[in-house]
Parts: C-alpha cells; structure tokens; sequence
C-alpha cells in the first residue's frame, strides 16, 4: 500500500493541508493588512504625497482579494504535495541545525532568494508572451493602481507556476523547516510591500550602490501601468543585465521622493 492509496495518510494530508491553508493564510492576512492599514489608511493624507500614479480602487481590491484567495488554495495544494513527498523519501525537510552543515544552513536561505528571483524574472517574462498574457498574466495586471492585496492576485494557472518554486529546490536539495518558513514570510512582505501604489524607501535609494540592487515599490508599479518592463522580484540585476529595466524608473523614482523631500 502506498502513501496515495493508505485512508490513514489521507487524513495526514487532508490535515497538512489545512495547516498550510491556514499559516500561509494567516501569513497574508497579516502582511497584507498591516500595510494596508497602516499605509492606506492610518497615513493616509500623510503620505499622499508618496503615491506613484494613483490610489487603488475599492473593485481593485475586492477583485485582488478573490484571486489571492483561490491562489491561498492552491498554495496550499501544492505544499501537500511537498508534504506528501516529504513522507515518501523524496524531498528533505530537516530540522537538525547541523544535520547538513552549518554552512549550508546559513547559506540556504540566500540560495532560495537567488533561485526564487531567476525564477520568477523567466517566468514572468514567459507570462508576458502575447497569448499567455490574454488569458492568464493579464489577470494580475487588471490593477494599474494595486493593493497589498495585489500580491497573490493571480490567475489560477499562474499561481500554479508561482507554487512550484520551492517543490524544484526541494528536488534537490534539503532545506530546513525554519529557513523554509523565513523563505516564505520574506516572500509575502515582500510582495505586498511591492504592490503598495505608494513608495516608501528614501530619496536616492534606487541610485545607490547597494540599494539600487534591489526592487522598490515604484520599480513594480511601472511595471502594472506599462505591462512592460521592469520583470525583477526581488533584485534588479535581472533588468539590467537583460536590458528590461525601464528608462524611466530612476526619474518616477526621483520625483515620488523628491516630493517627499520637499515637504519635510
């Protein structure tokens, strides 16, 4: 008897899913909610000075909430997938801090950003083919002004892509639960904050040597007004090295902040 015909291991399964259902959820909720009532809400007219085009509408946001829900779901279906085959011997998820070295303990987490942002720049660019984008990435892009809640808002087949990330690490190699959990934290702030419609870093920063390496809230909103451009998670090396950064990030960037600076 396997794991897929044992009635006992579908109930673990049945379980493991709810739990990723509900961490996971919580996670986004969390995350999603905090920014946006802190940002959106709380400061307001504070901040109106920040927003890089425009607010995001109150149709945006229920229409991201709907889609992050059913990509919650397969999110999940995906990490039982993960689970069960953890079960199986096929995929490592260890727990020992030492049990693969320490280095590649501390190295696993930076190794699962790097392989997360090439990942996602080639399957963004693939989502962006003529046909692709009609029926499945345009779904994302209905919010030229998003919300945090934009951040899961994805067509159910694009989710599924989005999903396999972590499946294809565990492929192989082994990665530890805390660094698994940290992985995925970091990736839902991440992309929430990404998706704020206002922007948050300080004057400069997107010209910095240091700071320039990596994505802003405004580098992804040209991307939603535009469609084009700008594919980078996490880090903009991508764009750069594949000449799909955006000629006019740095100057939106300047102007969002330069308004900024000048009111304070």
């Amino acid at each position: 008897m396997t794991i897929w015909t044992d009635p006992h291991a579908w109930q673990w399964l049945g379980k493991a899913f709810a739990a990723n259902f509900v961490r996971e959820g919580l996670y986004y909720l969390l995350a999603a909610l905090l920014l946006w009532l802190v940002v959106h809400k709380w400061l307001h007219k504070r901040l109106a000075h920040r927003v890089i085009a425009g607010w995001p509408t109150s149709a945006d946001m229920r229409r991201e909430m709907v889609y992050s829900f059913s990509t919650l779901l397969i999110f999940s279906a995906q990490g039982l997938v993960v689970f069960a085959s953890v079960l199986r011997g096929d995929m490592v998820i260890y727990f020992k801090p030492g049990q693969y070295g320490y280095w590649w303990l501390a190295l696993s987490l930076p190794a699962m950003l790097l392989w997360h942002d090439f990942y996602f720049y080639w399957t963004h660019r693939l989502l962006h083919s003529r046909w692709l984008f009609r029926r499945v990435h345009g779904v994302h892009h209905r919010s030229r002004n998003p919300s945090p809640w934009a951040a899961y808002a994805f067509h159910p087949l694009e989710a599924f892509i989005n999903s396999l990330v972590t499946p294809l690490a565990l492929m192989v190699v082994p990665l530890h639960g805390l660094v698994l959990l940290v992985f995925t934290f970091h990736q839902i702030v991440r992309n929430a904050h990404g998706h704020l419609s206002i922007e948050t870093m300080p004057r400069g920063f997107a010209r910095h040597w240091l700071g320039g390496r990596f994505t802003t809230t405004t580098h992804h909103h040209l991307h939603h007004e535009t469609a084009q451009g700008n594919y980078g998670l996490w880090f903009t090396w991508w764009d750069r090295w594949m000449g799909t950064e955006r000629e006019d990030y740095h100057a939106r960037f300047e102007k969002v902040t330069q308004a900024h600076a000048a009111r304070t």
